[in-house]
C-alpha cells in the first residue's frame, strides 16, 4: 500500500493508498477516475484520478480547483507512474501551502 502519511491537507476520499509501488500492469484494475480527494484552507482541493480508467496506457492526472471550479482548475498536472505521482503530489501540496 503506498502511504499518504506526507498529505497536510483533510482526506475525504481515499482510493490511492490502495495501490502497491509497483508496476501499473500489475494493479490497472485498481486505477479509475476517482481515486484520492484532499481538502485543503482557502476552498481547495486537490483531486487524483487516472485517465481512461482501467486502462494501462493511461496516467494519473492531478488537479486543484478552488471552490468545487472544475471548468478552470488552479493546478493540472500528470503522472505516468506512482513515483512520479508521490513526487508530484508532494510538489504540489508544496504549492498549496505556500498560497
Amino acid at each position: 500500500m503506498i502511504s499518504l502519511d506526507f498529505i497536510q491537507g483533510n482526506i475525504t476520499y481515499d482510493d490511492l493508498s490502495l495501490l502497491e509501488d509497483s508496476a501499473i500492469e500489475d494493479q490497472v484494475h485498481n486505477l479509475k477516475e476517482d481515486m484520492l480527494q484532499v481538502v485543503y484552507p482557502d476552498g481547495l482541493l486537490l483531486d487524483v484520478g487516472w485517465f481512461p480508467s482501467f486502462d494501462v496506457k493511461g496516467h494519473f492526472q492531478i488537479k486543484v480547483v478552488k471552490n468545487h471550479d472544475w471548468d478552470s482548475p488552479v493546478l493540472k498536472f500528470t503522472a505516468q507512474s506512482i513515483r512520479a505521482l508521490i513526487k508530484q503530489l508532494l510538489l504540489t501540496q508544496s504549492q498549496l501551502m505556500q498560497r
